[in-house]
């Protein structure tokens, strides 16, 4: 029987002369994938590299930067891909590139194939994988700690050992779901809400919010604050390309209890320009969860006025329908995270 033949499932008699069983009839959709793939066979996956990366960065030099290749030579691959597919993917100006019709038809059919073919390989590897793992700003030690023991101590159905190694990069959830698509990052570590539909997320971490503020703050010796207090008060906040949905709805809800906060944005990975900002800000507060300060002699945290605060959720995030979320949902069910696909 032909590796063909068994995956279609036609009984081919075997030595007892007995039909040996095979899976659910689908000849039409394998050899429509061969047909495909012989017509395609000149292609090399690095020039897809190439294209996303300089759709990416918006500029041939920037993209060869990235690649760490010559801007002639990414030139020359990109002019070949347009060759071998017959039209233009780019408008060239001095200003940069931007994409044809015919190229953002082909970036809509493409993109997905990165992650694709990475599922596919990880899903059958017995090697142990090394994961690109994507953290926004600001996420504790301890929420990373627990996401690297999630995912590279998950058990197989087995009860042995996966075994992927974590490999984590600073990158900003506005970022993240177009590298989650192209297959840089196999997941993200980001605050819900998140407007990315083609994911699915592991809450890892769920608490509420409160005011954080310097020892030194004229509000700090009180132990309880009412939104009058707040309302004089300006607010240290995220950028929205660093959380964009959490920047949003958090102020959003503030409002709603009362609270039209004006915002001061920070970088929100460096802890010392946090920690600076507001040991030097007079009417700069900040909202954090309890746990977030705990141990940190130059702050006080103060519940926020409320029944109920807004919060912070951190969560693990990865592409809907791949392997990388069938592994999500497998440590959500280990490790007690709360799993959500919609």
């Amino acid at each position: 029987m032909s590796v063909l033949d068994e995956w279609t499932g036609r009984r081919t008699p075997t030595r007892t002369g007995l039909a040996a069983p095979g899976p659910d009839p689908d000849d039409g959709a394998l050899l429509r994938a061969m047909t495909d793939a012989r017509e395609v066979d000149d292609f090399d996956m690095r020039h897809l590299r190439y294209f996303l990366t300089v759709v990416r960065a918006g500029t041939v030099s920037a993209a060869a930067q990235e690649l760490r290749i010559s801007q002639p030579s990414l030139s020359q691959q990109i002019r070949r891909l347009e060759q071998r597919i017959g039209a233009a993917l780019f408008i060239r100006s001095s200003r940069g590139v931007e994409l044809t019709a015919g190229g953002r038809a082909f970036l809509r059919e493409i993109q997905g194939i990165p992650g694709q073919l990475r599922s596919a390989i990880a899903a059958v590897a017995p090697a142990p994988q090394v994961w690109q793992v994507g953290v926004c700003g600001g996420v504790p030690a301890d929420v990373l700690i627990e996401v690297q023991h999630g995912l590279s101590g998950r058990r197989t159905h087995g009860g042995h050992q996966h075994g992927a190694k974590l490999r984590m990069r600073s990158v900003d959830v506005a970022d993240q779901g177009e590298l989650l698509q192209h297959g840089e990052i196999a997941f993200g570590i980001v605050r819900l809400p998140v407007p990315m539909p083609h994911l699915v997320r592991a809450v890892v971490r769920d608490e509420p919010l409160g005011v954080v503020m310097a020892r030194e703050h004229p509000l700090a010796a009180r132990t309880e604050l009412t939104l009058r207090d707040l309302t004089r008060q300006r607010l240290l906040w995220y950028d929205e390309g660093c959380a964009p949905g959490f920047a949003q709805s958090v102020p959003a809800h503030l409002a709603r209890l009362g609270w039209n906060s004006v915002l001061h944005p920070v970088d929100q990975d460096q802890h010392a320009l946090f920690l600076h900002a507001l040991r030097t800000t007079p009417d700069l507060v900040a909202l954090r969860p309890r746990r977030a300060v705990e141990g940190e002699p130059h702050l006080v945290w103060r519940p926020l006025p409320a029944a109920r605060p807004p919060r912070e959720r951190l969560a693990v995030t990865a592409l809907r329908d791949g392997h990388t979320a069938r592994v999500l949902r497998e440590v959500a069910a280990e490790r007690g995270w709360l799993f959500l696909s919609d």
